[in-house]
């Protein structure tokens, strides 16, 4: 099994995130503190997805009542119905009821846009929008201004260094820190977690098959940066 299968989040605690202030403002809303529309954005393979397709499970207390298909709810043709109508079927899902509609790849998305921000006003205590998209700018600026954006740009090497570390231990694979950082920081232009699960792949693969790994270049690590040595 693939690293990025088998060590996928179990929950938004194990989510590899860019920075501590947005760890904390999905904590916020994790938590109720914090309430509203969201509008995820950055590039693919940053966990955007993970997160919007996690965060109602918190925010419901485990049963949430979810739609994802934008392109069918664009098509309706009372959008206020529709929305009363699902709120009212979440209510009958949990102890904290409230819709939400989860639409990844929304970009660019058309059909009844207006109706829909209409409605998500009417009805802004019941229903919850959530969105993900590589560039915000793509989606509809009458929605845009309605969501909290938080943006999850590409992952640094040394951000996911940690959880590299996790991974080859509990996989029997014992490589100084500096060596996973050098291996990591090869495909650290992709800025995707996708490729650097499949470079533990390959790390794991070259252990298990008995090979002697490259050194890595001399370098020192500080608590800011990695800087390389001449030798």
């Amino acid at each position: 099994m693939k690293t990025a299968d088998k060590y996928k989040p179990a929950n938004l605690g194990e989510v590899i995130y860019p920075s501590e202030a947005i760890r904390k403002r999905i904590q916020g809303y994790m938590s109720g503190q914090l309430e509203g529309h969201l509008l995820l954005w950055g590039p693919n393979g940053t966990g955007k997805t993970t997160v919007a397709d996690m965060l109602p499970n918190y925010i419901s207390n485990g049963n949430p009542y979810i739609e994802t298909d934008y392109k069918s709810v664009l098509k309706q043709n009372d959008m206020d119905l529709y929305i009363s109508n699902e709120c009212h079927y979440a209510s009958l899902f949990s102890s904290k009821p409230k819709f939400f509609m989860v639409f990844h790849e929304f970009d660019n998305a058309k059909g009844n846009i207006n109706d829909l921000w209409t409605a998500l006003d009417k009805h802004a205590n019941k229903v919850m929008l959530i969105i993900t998209s590589n560039d915000p700018m793509n989606i509809h600026k009458s929605l845009r201004s309605r969501c909290d954006e938080i943006p999850f740009p590409a992952l640094t090497a040394r951000q996911v260094l940690p959880r590299a570390l996790q991974i080859l231990k509990a996989e029997g694979v014992d490589l100084p820190e500096k060596q996973v950082l050098h291996y990591l920081m090869q495909i650290e232009h992709f800025g995707d977690l996708r490729k650097y699960f499949a470079k533990l792949d390959e790390i794991i693969l070259h252990s298990k098959s008995g090979g002697a790994f490259p050194p890595a270049p001399t370098f020192i690590l500080n608590s800011n940066k990695v800087k390389f040595s001449v030798v």
